[in-house]
């Protein structure tokens, strides 16, 4: 039994107008006319839609969710194009498709490829010769970023040590940093949500850099080290990704893909021109609790 809607987060990136003119974007400078789609995870059915108005012969948008794949049935109709997307309301796991697609569009990313199942659906599509040496996948590539810091994590007068998933649209107008950091208690200005904080104190270091048209290692181990740009407790790690959807084409953080995380950590003390080691272990796909940030002098 589900716990939430279904139908709510694929209406979001729906809604998402950066995150889907890019990929509509994409979709046209990778689909030629005549073409085999298959669209993974195809939610509302906005990219099966783009990759028919682009010349695709045929898109087999597949999506799990009876109630999603009724919806798309109904949508491709109403737009006349029931012949050209077929509806395969099933599994992506066990779905019937054809090998070697043209192109392949898959956005099951959700930000280090932590929590949904992108990297473990290019694998078996590459695995079941759906992926072949000429489709063109979108995304292409996806690359992981962590960094130190220090956020608030008070909220209404009490600690909560929980992950922030940090969308844009939650930010409303961040705060100049001259005005250092606010609390989680204050509001941001007009948005209805609670401000949220991040003092960076690191430079960035890449944790991983996936390239979909080949397989995918799920298990990440990386030891990154990282120079510290000012002195402060850091307290937090932050998470970001960027998405190459197809050459020219990237999409960092927007509303419905990539949202920064911010994760408590055990608080470390961090001078300025330090050197850290951070060593970044996790498994892709599944979730937050296998990622475990260990802190060392380097």
């Amino acid at each position: 039994m589900q716990n939430w809607s279904s139908s709510d987060f694929p209406y979001q990136c729906l809604l998402d107008s950066k995150r889907t003119r890019a990929f509509r974007g994409a979709i046209r400078a990778s689909v030629r006319p005549g073409d085999i789609v298959v669209d993974a995870g195809a939610g509302s059915g906005i990219l099966s839609f783009f990759a028919a108005e682009a010349g695709a012969s045929k898109v087999y948008a597949v999506e799990v969710d009876p109630l999603l794949a009724s919806c798309l049935t109904q949508s491709a109709r109403a737009n006349d194009l029931q012949d050209v997307v077929e509806v395969v309301q099933g599994d992506i796991h066990t779905a019937p498709l054809p090998r070697a697609v043209d192109v392949l569009v898959c956005e099951m990313m959700e930000t280090g490829l932590l929590e949904e199942r992108q990297a473990s659906v290019i694998n078996l599509l590459i695995e079941t010769g759906v992926i072949g040496p000429q489709t063109r996948v979108i995304p292409s590539r996806y690359e992981t970023f962590l960094e130190l810091g220090f956020s608030d994590f008070n909220y209404y007068g009490y600690e909560v040590l929980m992950p922030k998933h940090d969308w844009p649209q939650y930010r409303g107008h961040p705060r100049p940093a001259s005005e250092g950091a606010c609390s989680c208690a204050q509001g941001v200005a007009g948005t209805g949500w609670l401000a949220s904080d991040f003092r960076l104190l690191s430079s960035a270091g890449r944790v991983s850099s996936v390239d979909f048209q080949q397989p995918i290692l799920q298990q990440v181990d990386q030891t990154l080290v990282l120079h510290a740009a000012a002195s402060g407790v850091a307290n937090a790690v932050r998470i970001s990704a960027r998405a190459e959807l197809c050459p020219g084409v990237t999409l960092g953080a927007t509303n419905a893909l990539n949202g920064d995380k911010v994760l408590p950590i055990e608080e470390a003390w961090l001078s300025q021109g330090q050197d850290v080691r951070a060593r970044v272990r996790y498994q892709m796909g599944s979730g937050l609790s296998s990622l475990r940030v260990q802190l060392s002098p380097p």
